[in-house]
């Protein structure tokens, strides 16, 4: 049986989904920012390093960094925030033990690729002009 060739975080969901179905997970969103970065700023393989609480159930995140280009990875974390914001997730001062989520290494289609960048672009023009 061939390896299955598609993004972590998209198996990860399709479980969490087929043993949770109404749960949320962040999945979706790390890779779509993921490419989206990836898009806007020509960084090849940049990572999205997502930090939460185990208790955290929804949209909220305790930290963010951005993994790839050493010279580029400090002014893009900010970037990488914006979006989530715009996406509707807090950031939480909280203490307690937290994990790291899965980050997304890739596997994903053109077609996937063009609707993350649409997502997050649309998303943060909402976000700009509240």
């Amino acid at each position: 049986m061939p390896d299955d060739l598609r993004c972590v975080l998209q198996i990860i969901k399709e479980k969490r989904l087929g043993d949770y179905p109404d749960t949320f997970g962040p999945e979706q969103d790390i890779c779509d920012i993921t490419l989206w970065l990836n898009q806007k700023f020509s960084v090849s393989k940049a990572r999205l390093l997502v930090d939460r609480l185990y208790t955290q159930r929804s949209r909220e995140i305790v930290g963010l960094s951005v993994a790839g280009m050493v010279s580029q990875s400090l002014s893009i974390t900010p970037i990488a925030l914006e979006a989530f914001l715009a996406l509707g997730y807090s950031v939480q001062d909280a203490s307690g033990d937290s994990y790291r989520c899965p980050s997304c290494f890739g596997h994903h289609s053109k077609h996937e690729a063009i609707k993350a960048f649409a997502r997050i672009e649309s998303a943060l023009r909402a976000q700009r002009s509240r």
